[in-house]
C-alpha cells in the first residue's frame, strides 16, 4: 500500500485529498499544525511541519511514494515560490517518486497573461519542478466549496443573497474539492501525465444567476444574485484573512484582488471556463454535478470557513 504525504492536510483542499485517498486505499500521512481537524479520520499518520523549516518538510516526505501539495492560501501566497522550492527539494532529497500539485487556479503556459496571480502560478509550477521530481499539476478554475466560506455562506443562509464579484455573463465551470482530489489520485501512477499542467473544472458552465437559481431550489426560497463591486469584495476578503495580521497592507491587497477579478471578468482567456470533454476522455473521472453537491454537503459545518 503506497504512502501519500498530504501537505496542508487540515485545509479544505487537504481534507478532501485525505478523504479520497483513504477511499482509494492509500496510506496517508497528513501534514498539519491543526491536528484536531483530522481527528475524524481513522488510520492516518498525522505529523507537523512548517514550510519555513525545510528539515521538517523533508522529514514529512521521508518514506512517501507520492506528495500532494496545494498552493499556499491567501495569508501566505507571497511565500509561494519559496514553499514550492522547499517542497520540491525536500521531496527529491527524500526519494519521493511523484509530486501532484494543486495550484488552486487557472494558468497559461504559452505566455504571461499580465495578471500577477495567474502568472505567479506558472512560476510556482516551474520552481517546484526544478527540483527534478516527476510532477503532475492540476489547475482547478473555481471551487464549489467556496460557497461554504465566510465570504459567501453567511449571505446565502442569513440574507438570501448569493454575493460574488462575477459579472452577470461570466461563465464558470465550478468543481468540488473532492473531484479535484480524484484527479490528483488518478495521476499518481500515470507516467503519461508527468510534466502536464491540466486545467480542470466541472462539466457544466454557469453564469451567476444560474447558481442563484440552483441555490433557491436547494433552500426552497428565493436566493438573489448580487454582484459585489470589486473593491467591496476585496475588502471583505481582507477583513477575513488579514484583519488581525500585523503589517498587512489593506490598500495593496484590495488593489491586487480587484485586479484579479477585473481580469477574470474581462479577459478573452476566460480563466473560469474550461472544456472538460477532452480532459475526461484522458482521465475518466465521474464528476459531481453542482446541484448534487449542494444537496449533499453540510451547510452548517464550520471547518475552515475562510478558505474554499
Amino acid at each position: 500500500m503506497k504512502l501519500v504525504t498530504v501537505f496542508s492536510a487540515s485545509g479544505r483542499p487537504g481534507l478532501a485529498q485525505v478523504r479520497q485517498l483513504l477511499l482509494a486505499g492509500y496510506k496517508v500521512r497528513a501534514v498539519t499544525r491543526e491536528s484536531k481537524r483530522l481527528e475524524n479520520f481513522d488510520g492516518i499518520e498525522i505529523v507537523s511541519a512548517d514550510y519555513n523549516d525545510p528539515d521538517s518538510v523533508y522529514d514529512a516526505c521521508q518514506g512517501s511514494d507520492t506528495v500532494f501539495f496545494t498552493a499556499p492560501s491567501f495569508e501566505e501566497s507571497h511565500k509561494g515560490m519559496d514553499f514550492c522550492a522547499t517542497v520540491g527539494t525536500s521531496a527529491k532529497k527524500a526519494g519521493v517518486r511523484r509530486i501532484i500539485f494543486n495550484t488552486c487556479c487557472w494558468g497559461n503556459d504559452e505566455e504571461e497573461v499580465g495578471q500577477a496571480a495567474y502568472d505567479a502560478s506558472r512560476l510556482m509550477i516551474n520552481t517546484l519542478m526544478q527540483a527534478g521530481v516527476p510532477t503532475t499539476t492540476f489547475r482547478p478554475v473555481i471551487f464549489m466549496d467556496n460557497l461554504l466560506t465566510d465570504w459567501a455562506r453567511r449571505d446565502i443562509l442569513e440574507n438570501n443573497i448569493y454575493t460574488y464579484p462575477h459579472y452577470p455573463d461570466l461563465e464558470a465551470n465550478w468543481i468540488c474539492l473532492d473531484d479535484v482530489a480524484k484527479f490528483m489520485i488518478a495521476a499518481i501512477d500515470r507516467d503519461d501525465l508527468i510534466g502536464r499542467r491540466i486545467v480542470i473544472g466541472g462539466e457544466e458552465a454557469f453564469v451567476p444567476q444560474r447558481v442563484a437559481d440552483m441555490l433557491s431550489g436547494r433552500f426552497g426560497k428565493k436566493i438573489e444574485y448580487r454582484q459585489l463591486p470589486l473593491k467591496d469584495f476585496a475588502k471583505r476578503l481582507f477583513d477575513i484573512f488579514y484583519s488581525n495580521t500585523e503589517g498587512a497592507n489593506e490598500n495593496d491587497f484590495i488593489e491586487s484582488m480587484s485586479d484579479f477579478y477585473r481580469f477574470t471578468n474581462e479577459t478573452h482567456y476566460k480563466p473560469f471556463k474550461v472544456d472538460m470533454a477532452p480532459v475526461l476522455k484522458e482521465i475518466p473521472i465521474k464528476l459531481k454535478p453542482f446541484s448534487e453537491w449542494m444537496n449533499e454537503i453540510d451547510w452548517d459545518e464550520t471547518i475552515d470557513t475562510n478558505a474554499g
